[in-house]
């Protein structure tokens, strides 16, 4: 009595902690996770001995007892699934020997063996559909799972490059399932051109679509492990360096590279700024800070320029008048260009700057440039190219590599030198 008891508390175990079990069994390679919460449920069943671990192994996570694993895989049919391929040739290879001693026990008119071969035939031939059926669904579990069980990136791509070749194998297997062969193998008979023209022929094409999509996910799976690998390796290195290198700063010059243009390896070392990250609860007093300060702080007064002269624009469409005014630094720019280009003076430089000052216009010079050099671009090209401009600059004050430009030389291109 005392065994039927355990059996009996064993069993009622199994079903109460059952979805627990099929988890493991199915999605975490037949471990349980250990948590505050199951540990109750953990003790239970190493009690009736359906799990086990090793109590100095540095991963507390117990394992499915062997036996309890072949009764899951019995009753959720994965090792069926898993051989399915083979069955199905071996299936086959049995399904042609009756098609024979069918074809004979009907010329022989033996009705008895008849009648027994075809029910032994519908048998075999819906072991084979159904096996079908079961291989492809291997490959949907494959993708839904990932390989989410293999926890090591280098094992999963190798999971992955096995299930792609069980793939290619079951393919060319329903590829041997010619139709016309089919056709010849049922010839005139109606029981045999039912089962091998139609229920046969539609469960391959359903397996060939279904196999087909899984292996081409499979392969973009595979795809992107290797570049996650590439990329784990990559970052791996690089924070391994860093930890073992102190005050190491990178630089062009430690690419393995066998020509490195100069001018790409002169640059100084970037300067970083901290700002306030908008997200992060413990950078709200820093924005406060800042908003406050941007409330306070004096708007400059609007400029006021007056305008020189107004062009009258016609709407061909409407018939209407309108009055545009130009603004007085591009016509200033304008005529500045154009008395280098057409004006007779010879040898002479003008600064940029100096004429800007000189007209009393009120701005900024970094605007008066752009103006000059938008005019100087808008030139056809002849006249571009009577135009000489000297660029006078200096380095950034955070940024020495970068260069401000902060005055214009011009000149006429054929009196003096081209910079």
């Amino acid at each position: 009595m005392a065994r039927t008891h355990d059996a009996q508390a064993a069993l009622v175990a199994l079903a109460r902690h059952a979805d627990m079990i099929l988890d493991a069994h199915l999605n975490n390679g037949n471990r349980l996770r250990e948590t505050s919460e199951n540990r109750a449920i953990l003790e239970t069943l190493e009690h009736h001995r359906l799990v086990w671990r090793y109590r100095d192994d540095d991963d507390p996570d117990p394992n499915l007892n062997k036996d309890l694993i072949h009764l899951l895989i019995h009753i959720t049919g994965a090792q069926r699934r898993r051989w399915a391929s083979e069955q199905i040739q071996d299936l086959w290879g049995a399904l042609e020997e009756l098609f024979k001693d069918y074809h004979e026990a009907k010329r022989l008119g033996a009705y008895a063996d008849k009648e027994r071969l075809e029910s032994t035939i519908k048998e075999h031939l819906n072991i084979i559909i159904e096996d079908i059926r079961s291989a492809t669904e291997t490959y949907v579990g494959y993708l839904n799972s990932g390989f989410s069980y293999v926890t090591d990136l280098e094992l999963r791509m190798r999971e992955n490059e096995r299930a792609i070749s069980r793939a290619g194998k079951l393919n060319a297997l329903f590829d041997s399932f010619n139709i016309r062969e089919l056709a010849d193998q049922a010839g005139n008979d109606p029981f045999l051109r039912r089962l091998l023209r139609k229920h046969l022929p539609a469960a391959l094409e359903e397996g060939r679509k279904n196999l087909v999509y899984a292996l081409h996910q499979l392969r973009l799976m595979l795809v992107r492990m290797r570049e996650d690998q590439r990329l784990s390796k990559l970052v791996g290195g690089f924070e391994e360096y860093f930890a073992n290198t102190p005050g190491f700063i990178p630089s062009i010059a430690n690419l393995d590279l066998d020509y490195c243009p100069p001018r790409l390896n002169i640059t100084s070392v970037f300067h970083i700024d901290g700002q306030p990250d908008i997200y992060d609860p413990s950078d709200e007093e820093a924005l406060i800070a800042m908003a406050e300060a941007v409330r306070t702080s004096k708007t400059s007064e609007p400029i006021t320029q007056e305008t020189e002269r107004a062009e009258s624009i016609s709407n061909d469409r409407e018939g209407a008048v309108e009055l545009n005014d130009n603004d007085p630094m591009d016509l200033l720019a304008e005529r500045l260009v154009l008395h280098i280009v057409y004006g007779n003076i010879g040898n002479k430089e003008i600064r940029a700057l100096d004429v800007f000052n000189a007209s009393g216009l009120i701005g900024d010079a970094a605007t008066w440039l752009h103006t000059i050099e938008s005019e100087l671009a808008a030139l056809p090209g002849e006249d571009r190219e009577c135009v000489d401009v000297s660029y006078h600059t200096h380095p950034h004050l955070t940024y020495p590599d970068n260069i401000s430009i902060h005055d214009m030389t011009l000149r006429q291109a054929n009196v003096g030198s081209a910079i």
